[in-house]
């Protein structure tokens, strides 16, 4: 019986039918059924032959209709042949044939209409129904002025019966109609709520598949970046510079393009949460200009930046959306212009309105309305020779969409394009602010070097080259380092040592950084060094989430040398020794050539400490000092080594001594003994090291002697 059922059901409810072709089906049995029953009622109630004919002729035409349906998957014609032929024309015949308004045929008439009611789409339904009510009314007017058309039924019992039957058939086909149209609604809903799980749990992989390539391809890259900018400092190539450069710029265009599909897949996944929270106007376009004006510098363009004068010093608004919104026009408008300027404009008189302009390539009429769809770029021709994955404009109408706002764009070919977007903010603070002088906007930015041999950081990373890089940065500032590659080694040697910072990454296999904080805390309850988060994690509500948990601050990857020193001058300013004093006796770089074959007998190459300071002779000079003042302690301290994990730790730091004043050799014996780590070998290398020491100490003694009376300032 199951197997039977299911093979209705399938009749019914072809695969991939709509609800209109199944519910047809369902109709068009019924009808047969009905004509069948009728035909049989016919004769029972001695209405003749006639009414039998008719009746199986309707059953007739219920079938091929049916057929039809089943065949081409096409229920409207065959429906409204149902109308015309049935309901219209063969209900007709029936009436009169069956006794009129005096017998059970007018239920009939009530199937017709619900039949066509539920059928028919469109302007068609109505136009039918009015049709099939009207003509009902007219026959049953007409019979009833016109007794003598309509046959009527031999007995009171005749009546009766015919009437009990076709209110038995038509309530029963309608009870049917309306049972199986439920249910293959349900179907349909059940199959369509799938669907929606399915394409949602498509959506979240394809998050979950984005925001894990979006940490892998960025931690490499975070390596790459270090490693091009330790590159740039420590040579005096002009020609390895610029393919460095060059190399950078292909690194961030990725990254860009990472950021972007991040932003699109959020967008698309409807989970742009807007924040309202006061803003700082002034400080957002400061930065802005900061990060533009270079860009714009490098690329040959002008860069003009006006604020409103009534320009509220604080908005209540998202200023990310906001920063983000401005930064991707500015980057439109670089990329797609070749000479001329780009301007930015930000005014105020109830609403933010940002305008970005530039004398670019511009955009062809035609194109315009496409140009804020994802991946479109306008003329193929006129843009080839431009990156660019066509998402920022895209990501842009979003946002703005998302806070309200709107967005306008003029442009011409060939004379440049005008981007226009208000945005409702609400005003907290009135005062008018203005921006700074371009001389003044610079504060905020780090660059003071300095050095802090007397701090200890560790670095928790499962990635070697990560751990690397740091170390590489924060090499020139003697800072004396550790690193290991889970939680597990950092609750050891959090164990063995009290450090001044941790860099912990986020995402470590086995134990995150997150969970290994918790033990850190749970293990120790009297912790307070500061734990800053190292993640190449950019997805909105990682750094919230994160200082939340108790990390002390967000360093997002890839690290540059800037942002890593201003993190550690924030949280240790009193390990750290400046270097930010100009000398008085600065040396040119022709005058340490003239020095150089003088001093190479003392281990000292200073092409070499030039080199590792930039080509800065005041920072070299600055180096030199504090190798004298920590040379005493130094050489103590080698004199008596204990030869466990410090005797290591004291050499690591003599290397990066060595290298930042040219020390080679120096340098080269501590780096041997720290990577040998092995104390019998130390035995024997350690009194290499003090006479080295002791060797560039008075050699450089020397060359502060020599270098001090020439009073030479230039560089």
């Amino acid at each position: 019986m199951k197997k039977i059922g299911t093979k209705i059901v399938r009749f019914i409810t072809p695969e991939g039918s709509d609800i209109q072709t199944s519910a047809f089906i369902i109709l068009a049995i019924c009808g047969t059924l009905v004509c069948i029953i009728s035909a049989i009622n016919s004769l029972v109630v001695e209405s003749g032959m006639g009414g039998f004919i008719e009746n199986a002729v309707g059953a007739f035409i219920s079938v091929g209709l049916l057929l039809y349906t089943k065949k081409t998957g096409n229920s409207q014609p065959g429906i409204i042949l149902s109308i015309i032929l049935i309901f219209l024309g063969l209900f007709t015949f029936l009436f009169f044939s069956g006794g009129g308004y005096h017998s059970g045929m007018p239920a009939f008439f009530i199937f017709g209409v619900v039949f066509t009611a539920f059928m028919l789409r469109g302007i068609l339904m109505p136009i039918f129904l009015i049709i099939e009510l009207v003509w009902y009314t007219l026959i049953c007017v007409y019979a009833y002025r016109n007794p003598q058309l309509a046959v009527s039924l031999n007995s009171e019992e005749a009546f009766l019966t015919d009437v009990l039957v076709c209110t038995i058939v038509v309530s029963v086909s309608l009870a049917l109609t309306m049972y199986f149209q439920i249910r293959i609604y349900r179907k349909k809903q059940m199959e369509l709520n799938a669907a929606m799980l399915a394409a949602d749990e498509a959506n979240r992989a394809k998050s979950d598949f984005l925001a894990k390539m979006s940490h892998d391809i960025r931690t490499p890259l975070n390596t790459i970046m270090a490693m091009n900018e330790m590159i740039v400092n420590n040579t005096s190539s002009a020609k390895i510079r610029e393919w460095v450069n060059d190399s950078n710029v292909s690194s961030r265009i990725l990254i860009s393009l990472i950021e972007d599909m991040l932003d699109l897949t959020k967008i698309e996944a409807g989970r742009i949460v807007l924040l309202e929270e006061p803003w700082d106007t002034g400080k957002l376009f400061e930065e802005t200009i900061k990060m533009w004006k270079p860009q714009a510098d490098r690329s040959g363009l002008e860069f003009n930046c006006r604020i409103d004068s009534d320009m509220p010093s604080l908005l209540l608004g998202d200023e990310g959306i906001i920063r983000k919104i401005i930064n991707n026009l500015l980057s439109n408008s670089i990329k797609y212009t070749k000479q001329g300027s780009i301007s930015l404009t930000a005014t105020w008189n109830g609403i933010l309105e940002i305008t970005v302009s530039d004398t670019g390539v511009g955009i062809a009429p035609e194109h315009l309305d496409k140009i804020f769809k994802p991946f479109e770029r306008g003329i193929q021709e006129i843009y080839k020779e431009t990156s660019g994955s066509g998402l920022g404009l895209a990501i842009v109408k979003e946002l703005v969409d998302a806070c309200g706002g709107t967005i306008d764009c003029q442009s011409r070919l060939d004379e440049g394009t005008v981007f226009s977007v208000r945005l409702p903010q609400k005003e907290v603070s009135a005062r008018a602010q203005g921006l700074q002088d371009e001389e003044e906007s610079t504060e905020g930015m780090f660059t003071e070097q300095f050095v802090a041999p007397n701090a200890r950081i560790l670095v928790v990373d499962d990635n070697a080259f990560n751990r690397k890089v740091i170390e590489c940065f924060l090499e020139p500032s003697l800072i004396q380092i550790d690193d290991v590659e889970s939680g597990f080694e950092a609750l050891e040697m959090i164990d063995i040592l009290d450090y001044d910072l941790i860099l912990m990454d986020l995402r470590m296999p086995k134990m995150d950084g997150a969970e290994t904080l918790d033990k850190i805390r749970e293990e120790y309850p009297d912790f307070n060094t500061p734990v800053v988060v190292l993640t190449a994690d950019i997805m909105d509500g990682v750094e919230e989430r994160m200082l939340k948990h108790g990390f002390a601050a967000f360093l997002p990857k890839p690290i540059n040398s800037a942002r890593l020193y201003e993190m550690i001058s924030r949280f240790i300013p009193d390990k750290i020794v400046s270097l930010k004093t100009e000398h008085e006796n600065t040396l040119s770089l022709a005058r340490v050539e003239s020095y150089q074959e003088m001093f190479m007998p003392s281990g000292i190459n200073l092409k070499l400490a030039l080199e590792y300071n930039a080509g800065s002779t005041d920072e070299l000079l600055n180096r030199i000092d504090l190798f004298d003042k920590f040379a005493d302690d130094n050489i103590e301290m080698l004199k008596d080594p204990d030869y466990i994990e410090g005797y290591w730790l004291h050499v690591h730091s003599i290397k990066s001594i060595g290298k930042g004043v040219g020390a080679y050799l120096l340098a080269q014996l501590a780096e041997t003994a720290e990577l040998r780590r092995d104390v019998e070998f130390s035995k024997e290398i350690n009194p290499l090291i003090i006479d080295e020491y002791k060797r560039v100490r008075e050699g450089l003694k020397k060359f502060r002697e020599e270098a001090a009376p020439s009073g030479e300032g230039g560089r």
